[in-house]
């Protein structure tokens, strides 16, 4: 999937938590309305986040100023998962050992590449650059905000060319915070999608909420809310979410407090991750979208060009199968079904169960 000619368009996207009081939930997450001339629809929300930009994410400068730096390999080496299971979109890119991060320019692992996607877009969405001093390289799992005087100007820069996120690193004598990212989940969109997205979400926490600086042409509101807010918001028409950030939202919704969830996600990332890409199967008058770990789920979903034709109706379709993970999708996420172990140790969305999470 992952490669020059691919349908799919590799990005990354920063879900944000922030300790907050809230009655229910102590945390917040940070999530934006998209401008009108870039949303799908009015109101549409997402994580901030953007598409990989090769020359300002996988540049060999970028090795070498962590080396200047004095980030240890091996520091950069414990971000890299080895594991047989990886999807397309975070496995070895190119030829090579392991340590090729190191030694090729260009091509090196796309746990760091896409993390450095995740801060360089964050900063040019909402201002929020996430980073360490030399005197900071503890490595820790909270992330450290950083201020900047002339932050609208930097934001303009890199906005304009993603390139000179490194060099607004190099002036603020900073590295970006990819050890406060961690992996926790992976999206694309269906296979009949002409021209879609593969993204690889991270999660980071800070102890207080950043100053925000939407930039103008991409963000039309920024909104710190719980898990539970955003998707009440979201039922009742005020929001709009596509799939992974409703699916997000509602693994997120019944876990109650940032301490939990900090462990739970510091934890889980080491499980790896399964990437999410939904085949659509046409029932009679819904539109069933499938995920892995269902019954109806195919081994080689990015090879389905076209949408499955059920004979049947929703119910008949659900009684036809005993492994669920699915949804349907019209004008919201409605249906939201699993009853199968959330692979790679996960969270099981909360619209399957009212309960609190137990981590």
């Amino acid at each position: 999937m992952s490669t020059a000619t691919s349908k799919w368009r590799t990005s990354a996207s920063l879900i944000l938590v922030s300790k907050e009081a809230n009655k229910h939930q102590d945390y917040n997450l940070l999530m934006l309305k998209r401008s009108d001339p870039t949303a799908i629809v009015t109101n549409q929300t997402v994580f901030p986040g953007g598409l990989l930009d090769s020359e300002a994410d996988e540049g060999v400068s970028w090795l070498q100023y962590f080396e200047e730096f004095g980030v240890p390999q091996e520091a950069l080496r414990r971000l890299v998962l080895i594991r047989d299971d990886r999807p397309a979109i975070l496995a070895p890119q190119g030829t090579g050992c392991y340590d090729r991060f190191f030694k090729r320019s260009n091509i090196w692992s796309r746990e760091i590449t896409l993390r450095l996607t995740a801060l360089r877009e964050c900063f040019e969405e909402v201002g929020i650059l996430l980073g360490r001093s030399k005197n900071e390289l503890n490595f820790g799992n909270i992330a450290l905000p950083k201020e900047l005087t002339d932050r609208k100007a930097w934001q303009r820069r890199v906005h304009n060319k993603p390139s000179e996120f490194l060099n607004l690193c190099r002036q603020l004598q900073v590295v970006p915070d990819l050890w406060a990212l961690h992996e926790w989940s992976a999206w694309a969109s269906p296979s009949i999608v002409r021209k879609g997205y593969e993204t690889v979400f991270f999660a980071a926490f800070v102890d207080t909420q950043p100053s925000l600086l939407g930039e103008s042409s991409e963000v039309k509101e920024t909104l710190w809310l719980t898990p539970l807010e955003f998707l009440r918001l979201n039922k009742g028409g005020n929001l709009w979410f596509m799939p992974p950030q409703f699916y997000e939202l509602a693994r997120l919704a019944g876990v109650g407090t940032y301490k939990s969830l900090l462990g739970f996600a510091t934890n889980r990332s080491r499980m790896g991750t399964t990437m999410f890409m939904p085949l659509l199967y046409a029932c009679e008058g819904s539109m069933v979208y499938v995920l892995p770990g269902d019954d109806y789920y195919l081994p080689e979903p990015q090879h389905v060009d076209e949408i499955i034709s059920f004979a049947g109706t929703v119910d008949e379709f659900r009684a036809r199968s005993k492994n669920l993970h699915r949804y349907t999708f019209g004008a919201l996420v409605q249906n939201l079904e699993i009853n199968i172990p959330p692979p790679n140790g996960h969270l099981r969305p909360q619209s399957v169960s009212n309960e609190r999470q137990k981590l």
